[in-house]
């Protein structure tokens, strides 16, 4: 099992992407629920032609996979693709709450990532909603949240995706990350 904080396996090349951007230009960390058990089966479902998608991250519980690079705009959310940084969380957005802390090490290695991303790219470590993300405010969000603000039908990473422990989890790791 890779360490949460390892660097990401570049093992899948996402095929779709709708050019690149400045990082400067990320003002988002979005997160996404696979809808796949395993990163590797997202991170390769990519890598096909007839997937309609794309992010920079699949994740799970041991393993993550870097599919774009930062400055590549992924096809992830409408709304969301060119400021946004997707990252993709090996579960199913039908899960409950008892299922997603069943697959802590996605959630830790989710978290750690995305407080990683937001040091990178000076995203704060606050949740946008809806009505933020039509603002433009910076911050992180799920797809679910894109859907509502730009339109669109997906509701991952689901209802009862652990948010408060995941953004404790990301308050943790940023703290660790700038002392």
């Amino acid at each position: 099992m890779a360490e949460i904080k390892s660097v990401c396996s570049r093992k899948y090349k996402a095929v779709h992407s709708s050019g690149n951007r400045q990082t400067s230009e990320i003002i988002w960390i979005v997160l996404h629920s696979e809808e796949a058990t395993t990163a590797e089966s997202a991170a390769q479902w990519f890598t096909n032609p007839d997937s309609q998608g794309s992010a920079h991250l699949c994740l799970d519980d041991n393993i993550c996979y870097r599919t774009l690079a930062n400055t590549q705009i992924p096809w992830a959310a409408p709304g969301a693709n060119k400021p946004g940084f997707h990252i993709e969380m090996a579960g199913f957005a039908r899960w409950n709450s008892l299922a997603w802390m069943q697959h802590r090490k996605t959630l830790q290695r989710a978290a750690y990532k995305t407080a990683l991303h937001c040091k990178l790219f000076g995203i704060p470590v606050t949740f946008v909603t809806a009505p933020g993300l039509k603002r433009n405010t910076p911050g992180i969000t799920t797809h679910v949240e894109c859907t509502r603000a730009f339109g669109g039908s997906h509701t991952d990473p689901g209802v009862f995706w652990p948010r408060r422990y995941f953004l404790k989890l990301v308050r943790q790791y940023y703290l660790e990350l700038t002392t």
